[in-house]
Parts: C-alpha cells; sequence; structure tokens
C-alpha cells in the first residue's frame, strides 16, 4: 500500500519500545497501530477483533490502509446501531439497541449525574450493549464475571452518594456534594505548575513543550489539508439523519481565493482531492477564510455504505486522505501531517 509506515518520526531522541518498555509509554494503547499490528503480526499476530461502537475505515486515518489490514483477519465482529463502513467488512454484526430503546451507564458531569432510560421498546431484534458483550462472555466460558444487569453496575456506581436508580429514574438529573478543586497544590513533584517535566523526559519526550516542525510542507501545486468538525454533525454517525442531513448534506473544501484562480476553480465546482493515500470529490467553496496554502474540509462525510441511503456517496471522507502516524511518547493519532493536489472535475 502507498505510504510508508513512521510509527516514530523522532529518530535522534529516545525511543522506549521492545525490552525498554512501550513505544507510547503515555498511552494506554493506541487503535490507530491496529493496522501495522495485523500486518506484521508483531508483537504478535491478531486473528480476530470486536469492535464497539466505533468505524475507524472512516474515522481513522487512510482508509484504504485499515480495509486492506481488515480484511486479512479471520474473524471480524462489529456491534453497531447502524451499518458503518467498518461493519460493513464484517463476518458478523451484532446490532445494539438505539439509545431510546436501551439502558446505560449513568453520566457523569462535574458534580452532576444523569441517566438515560429507555423510551421505545426495541423496534427490531437488537439488544443493549451490554448484553451482548455478557452473551459473549457466556459463550466464551467468562460469563460469570458478567452476572450484573446495567441496573446492578448503576446501582453499585451510586451507592458511595446514597442515591439509587429508583431514585434517578424519578429525578431524572441529580448534583451532588463536590469537594472543590485545591488549585493552591497540584498534583505535581513540586506542588507547583511545571512548565519542564522530567517525566515526559523520561518517557521520551521533551522536558519542556517545545516546537516541532510540521514533517510535510505544501510545495509546488500541493496544499496543506486540514479538517474540522461542525456543530451539525456527530463524527460519521449522524449523516444519514433526516433531520440533520436535511441541514447539511455534504462537506464543501474551503479553498482560498488565490489558490482557486491558479486552478480555474469557483465556488459550487466539483473538485478532486488527491494525494498517495486515496483521493475524493466534493464542492469547492472559495472563501478567504482559509490560509492560501491550505484547504479545509468537514469530517464525517463521504460515506461508503449503501444501507445509508441519504449520507452514501454524498461529500468526502477526509480520513481518506491522511497517513497513520501516532505522535510520540502519548500515541495520539497525529493528523495534519498530509498535503494534496486540488483540481476542477473535467478540467
Amino acid at each position: 500500500m502507498s505510504g510508508a509506515w513512521t510509527p516514530y518520526p523522532y529518530p535522534d531522541r529516545p525511543r522506549f519500545d521492545g525490552a525498554g518498555g512501550p513505544e507510547w509509554p503515555l498511552s494506554l494503547g493506541s487503535m490507530q497501530a491496529l493496522p501495522q499490528v495485523i500486518e506484521t503480526e508483531k508483537p504478535y499476530p491478531i486473528k480476530a477483533v470486536i469492535f464497539y461502537r466505533t468505524n475507524p475505515v472512516r474515522s481513522g486515518a487512510h482508509s484504504a490502509r485499515w480495509q486492506a489490514a481488515l480484511a486479512k483477519l479471520d474473524l471480524l465482529v462489529a456491534i453497531d446501531i447502524r451499518m458503518s463502513e467498518t461493519a460493513l467488512l464484517a463476518h458478523y454484526v451484532l446490532p445494539e439497541s438505539h439509545f431510546l430503546e436501551r439502558d446505560d451507564a449513568i453520566s457523569v458531569a462535574g458534580d452532576t449525574i444523569s441517566i438515560r432510560q429507555p423510551v421505545v421498546r426495541p423496534l427490531h431484534d437488537t439488544r443493549p450493549g451490554y448484553e451482548i458483550v455478557r452473551a459473549l462472555a457466556e459463550a466464551t466460558g467468562v460469563g460469570e464475571y458478567f452476572q450484573f444487569s446495567m441496573r446492578d453496575y448503576n446501582n453499585k456506581m451510586l451507592e458511595p452518594h446514597g442515591w439509587t436508580v429508583d431514585q434517578l429514574n424519578e429525578l431524572g438529573v441529580v448534583r451532588v456534594a463536590a469537594t472543590p478543586f485545591d488549585y493552591t497544590k497540584l498534583p505535581t513533584a513540586s506542588g507547583k505548575v511545571e512548565l519542564v517535566n522530567e517525566a515526559v523526559a523520561r518517557a521520551g519526550g521533551t522536558r519542556v513543550v517545545s516546537w516541532v516542525p510540521p514533517r510535510t510542507e505544501p510545495e509546488g501545486d500541493r496544499l496543506r489539508l486540514l479538517h474540522g468538525h461542525v456543530p451539525v454533525h456527530t463524527q460519521t454517525y449522524t449523516q444519514n439523519n433526516p433531520q440533520l442531513h436535511a441541514l447539511m448534506p455534504e462537506n464543501e473544501l474551503w479553498i482560498h481565493p488565490e489558490a482557486a484562480r491558479a486552478r480555474g476553480i469557483r465556488t459550487g465546482d466539483l473538485v478532486e482531492v488527491a494525494n498517495e493515500y486515496g483521493r475524493e470529490r466534493l464542492r469547492a467553496r472559495v472563501t478567504p477564510g482559509i490560509r492560501p496554502d491550505c484547504v479545509w474540509m468537514a469530517h464525517g462525510f463521504g460515506c461508503g455504505v449503501p444501507q445509508q441511503r441519504l449520507a452514501y456517496g454524498k461529500g468526502a471522507n477526509d480520513s481518506a486522505l491522511y497517513p497513520i502516524l501516532m505522535t510520540p511518547v502519548a500515541g495520539a493519532l497525529g493528523q495534519g501531517e498530509a498535503t494534496v493536489t486540488v483540481r476542477r472535475v473535467g478540467a
């Protein structure tokens, strides 16, 4: 596949992997590394994967690489409320009940606790996620660890505060007494704000947060690709919702008037955005609100699932144009390291 795998882009800095510790010591794991692990079978072969409410084929980076890696698995299972690009590749899709049809774990935001209750019976042959996981555990011989219901779980979570699910069901939202944080003493070695962090340095980072220049720069006719989110949609999940689709059916490519003029592009033109990772088509929006050397599109569009009839084929999938790249030390997905060509379709 195009695009070399570069898990650690800073060879002049110490790295912690193998016998020296994890490659990303400040991370509990990076799902973005899964294609590499499947391809190389290191540190061990992965033969089966279960995805729960996640769609890395379109929400991650380098969609084509994800598809190729998942095709090598002996077993791929997706648990989701709708057919996604990842679920489309799965050997088995276990349909989860919609959030209006199921109990969920309590939600905590600051000193506020709320609960989501089912308001309708499941319309189809679906189950809540925790029931699916419990059934899988029982089928694989570890069911003794899941002998509880969501109600049991929530009651145990509420117990330290003296509340019960019945009370929360009645009230919907409750506030609990929270001890204000003592900002006079922070949980650092010095008890103060630290601009120098030795622990991060020992993990392979720098003692002081410093500027790291991009690995790629817009040169020639290539522009830096940027992306973002919009208040209308949630990630890749809501583009097929009729009401939200009506508000924003597809994304556009923001391009500066200078860059557009040089390419003969006007607002509304269908353009092709391409690089070594993929190519996508969408409508252009000429605007001075973007730098002349950059283009921008909203994340989450370019649906590739025919079953999502409204969203299918609308707009462009920005994830298809990014390489899979994890940031050093923390293991987060590093995006923004992509440049693209832009041309008017038919030019």
